[in-house]
């Protein structure tokens, strides 16, 4: 736990950024760090805790400009920074002070759990405009990322179809191979499941996904089914794997059953405690023997 005074945020900065400058870092690991800063005069000591946006930019407007290109893997699960005991920064608000991580691989913004004694009504949601701007960030500024991590995020939509198709659009110009969606959980306004809706613009948007991880998301069969039918008629990749570790065997069945309805695509069962499926996409056999054919009229 970190702990600073306003008027030495310039020089805790000056020396971070000076810091990530002349090392060569590959790996940074800042999982579960609290930054608490306490400001006792100027704008941030005037903004209430209904002021997140303007306490946001305010940070930003502060924030030295840096190149931590050396910088490969970045890890900030459960990490949050707080202006006068109020968290104002953590998970998918942390993204736009990121900008000086201009070679990132790697990208955990996992959030923590919620706890038992956690009062439901003040659960922070990522709203509409939140998630859009994320991605639409992340398309920008970090081409290069391979592997995401959004774990335990709890979204809530009240324009999902609309929103998804804008995240959609930003997710096609990401390099993400491995997506990381541990615990996740999404619903519209109306407080109805949508995981699968964001699991399904994942799965079509990304052409270069390998591995998707929804352990612990609290997925229905319908939705496990649907999520299937996106992965089974969406999925541009030739292979997907998919870690779905406490997702419940009914929803699994029905994701296995949808994927190989229609004989498009095979699902085998890898093992571990991770419940990994392979799916593979069926190359059908008059194609095989098309170009068997074509071969060998070549070779004659």
């Amino acid at each position: 736990m970190l702990r600073s005074l306003c008027s030495q945020d310039d020089v805790t900065l000056t020396a971070l950024t000076s810091f990530l400058r002349s090392t060569e870092l590959r790996d940074l690991v800042l999982s579960h760090c609290r930054i608490h800063i306490t400001c006792m005069e100027g704008r941030l000591a005037r903004l209430g805790k209904r002021d997140d946006c303007e306490v946001m930019a305010e940070l930003l407007a502060s924030l030295p400009e840096f190149n931590a290109s050396s910088v490969a893997f970045l890890r900030l699960a459960g990490f949050s920074v707080a202006v006068n005991d109020h968290v104002v920064l953590r998970g998918p608000h942390i993204l736009p002070f990121l900008r000086g991580f201009t070679r990132l691989s790697e990208l955990d913004l996992s959030l923590d759990k919620p706890g038992a004694r956690d009062d439901p009504e003040k659960e922070d949601f990522v709203d509409d405009k939140t998630l859009v701007s994320f991605f639409s960030t992340l398309s920008q500024h970090l081409r290069s990322l391979q592997t995401l991590r959004l774990g335990n995020w709890r979204i809530k939509l009240d324009e999902p179809e609309r929103s998804l198709r804008s995240v959609g659009r930003s997710l096609r110009l990401c390099s993400l191979s491995h997506l990381r969606a541990d615990g996740l959980v999404v619903t519209d306004s109306g407080k109805a499941p949508i995981e699968h809706s964001f699991l399904q613009t994942a799965v079509a948007s990304l052409g270069l996904l390998t591995w998707l991880a929804v352990e612990g998301v609290p997925l229905h069969p319908h939705q496990a089914a649907a999520f299937g039918r996106a992965v089974r008629d969406r999925f541009a990749g030739a292979t997907l794997r998919v870690s779905a570790q406490d997702v419940g065997v009914d929803s699994v069945k029905a994701l296995i059953n949808a994927v190989q309805e229609g004989g498009k695509a095979e699902v085998t069962y890898l093992g571990g405690a991770g419940c990994n499926l392979r799916i593979q996409r069926v190359v059908k056999n008059h194609k095989i023997r098309g170009r068997l054919r074509r071969f060998t009229s070549l070779k004659d």
